[in-house]
């Protein structure tokens, strides 16, 4: 019979559905109990999820199997008891609020399912197009990986402490940003880990003097990964915006950004195209084969939001350090992010 000490690092090999981090450090596997050569293995989930405990199932069967062993009876239970162990979401009706927590009305999360998507472009100029219709708002790059804020909005300067060691955020363009790009010099290498990870964002949000910021867009790093688990479970977010290109490689991973957002009880505020179609004059190009990001929106009943078109302008924003809806508020392009932000003030 093999040890727990054995089984539990088997299990660390086990996936959270969505999610890069493991089902031992996301605190649902409760016990290992070894018997009578049988392995029993007790879990709680954060509700009652059916395809979650199939999921879980055939990834915990298939580590087994790798090392030879028979499978083992598994007992799921779901999240009753607020003293337990699970870590639930900050959306999760039965959370605690959290006393750290800055007084921000609505935080919405920009996130795509992978990268070279234009997330960050698409994060940035949107919250440039809320910041004409509403007042105080704010951007955080939670993309501690590949931190894009201070290039495409031409910031390097370093924020400030005040007296009481809180980080002051930078503000440029009637906006209060932060990134860790702030914090690094040009040659520094971002390696995180999970727990690191779950710290910088956290201390983002609580650390941070984000006094006068009523909405707070943030950028998170493409996939689903550690640095979205930590955020969900951070703050009360409003709701997620899903950014995809036409191709059918980019269109495949929307519905994993779509599923984690609902599998954490975070409302899916809509899908947004972006590179949707070259305009040349009066004719447009369709060069990735445009509407597949409707196709998509509309396939898991969530809102379209809209179509950002190819502009070599935009690109030229964001290596200059000044962002198109800044830059050039009367182009089509900045127009279509008005239109989109005008759409998502209607719905939240």
């Amino acid at each position: 019979m093999e040890s727990k000490e054995f089984l539990s690092t088997l299990l660390k090999e086990v996936a959270y559905p969505g999610f890069t981090r493991d089902i031992i450090s996301f605190g649902i596997v409760k016990d290992i109990v070894t018997e009578d050569d049988k392995v029993k293995i007790l879990l709680e989930l954060p509700k009652e999820d059916q395809e979650l405990a199939q999921k879980i199932t055939i990834g915990i069967n298939n580590a087994f199997s790798r090392e030879g062993l028979d499978y083992p009876e598994l007992q799921f239970s779901a999240y009753q008891n607020k003293s337990s162990q699970v870590q639930q979401p900050a959306n999760s009706p039965d959370s605690e609020p959290n006393p750290k927590l800055p007084n921000i009305s609505k935080y919405i999360a920009i996130a795509s399912g992978k990268g070279g998507v234009g997330k960050s472009t698409v994060a940035i100029n949107l919250a440039l197009a809320f910041s004409k219709k509403i007042k105080n708002f704010g951007l955080m790059d939670a993309d501690i990986w590949g931190p894009s804020v201070p290039m495409m909005c031409g910031i390097d300067t370093k924020p400030m402490a005040t007296k009481d060691e809180k980080i002051l955020p930078i503000e440029k363009f009637n906006i209060k940003m932060m990134s860790i790009g702030f914090l690094l010099s040009d040659e520094d290498t971002v390696i995180w880990r999970g727990p690191m990870v779950h710290g910088a964002i956290k201390q983002f949000i609580e650390d941070v003097e984000w006094e006068g910021v009523d909405n707070l867009v943030v950028d998170l790093p493409p996939g689903t990964g550690d640095a979205h688990l930590s955020l969900i479970q951070t703050v009360p977010l409003n709701g997620g915006i899903i950014v995809t290109t036409p191709q059918d490689v980019a269109l495949l991973d929307v519905k994993r950004g779509i599923q984690m957002f609902k599998k954490l009880n975070v409302p899916v505020l809509g899908v947004i195209e972006n590179m949707s179609y070259l305009q040349n004059g009066d004719q447009i190009i369709d060069i990735f084969g445009r509407g597949g990001g409707k196709e998509m929106a509309e396939k898991f009943d969530v809102p379209f939001l809209g179509e950002i078109p190819i502009d070599p302008e935009i690109r030229k924003g964001g290596d200059n350090g000044e962002p198109i809806v800044f830059s050039n508020p009367d182009s089509p392009s900045s127009k279509a992010f008005e239109e989109i932000a005008e759409k998502l003030l209607d719905i939240f």
